[in-house]
């Protein structure tokens, strides 16, 4: 907006915001019908394997969560 585009408000309805809330509540639904123990068990074995998972094939400074875990925290300094 500082070069002169132009900018598009977004216009929320009710139902919009009905559909995020709702949908907000899907992860705990989900760790409690699989269980606590086997989430907690899927959450470590995707972060094993993404510690060893080059981001893309030949690098060899960053994995993929490296790569995750300095976006996140890019977006945590920024906001």
């Amino acid at each position: 907006m500082w070069h002169g585009e132009l900018v598009e408000t977004q216009i929320i309805t009710e139902e919009h915001r009905f559909v995020e809330s709702t949908m907000e509540d899907r992860l705990e639904d989900m760790i409690r019908d699989v269980g606590v123990q086997t989430f907690a068990k899927a959450v470590y074995e995707n972060m094993t394997t993404d510690v060893e998972t080059p981001l893309y094939p030949g690098s060899t400074n960053f994995t993929r969560l490296s790569t995750v875990l300095r976006l996140i925290n890019l977006k945590a300094l920024n906001g």
